[in-house]
């Protein structure tokens, strides 16, 4: 996994723009750029928790298990019939 922030044509996956995390504001600005140009855009970034797991050892393979799990979760909130508007802390209830 990369710190790098790209900016991607979403039909054909091509990436169009790539700076770093301190420089995402100029990524952000060439993605707007390329909408008003008429180009369906992707701005893909490392989250905090990618960021973090990467700065701790994690490889390819820990991270794509962990955007695993992390979409699993996701799929499982959006299909219960309340979401996560009544997650409950496990444990004892006051």
């Amino acid at each position: 996994m990369s710190n790098q922030v790209r900016v991607i044509d979403s039909l054909s996956k091509t990436v169009l723009f790539e700076t770093t995390m301190d420089k995402i504001s100029d990524a952000y600005s060439f993605a707007t750029q390329m909408e008003e140009a008429g180009l369906d855009i992707e701005v893909v970034a490392p989250s905090l928790a990618e960021t973090l797991i990467t700065s701790l050892g994690a490889d390819e393979k820990d991270i794509a298990k962990f955007k695993e799990g992390l979409q699993e979760e996701i799929d499982e909130h959006d299909e219960s019939d309340f979401g996560c508007a009544v997650c409950v802390a496990p444990g004892p209830h006051r």
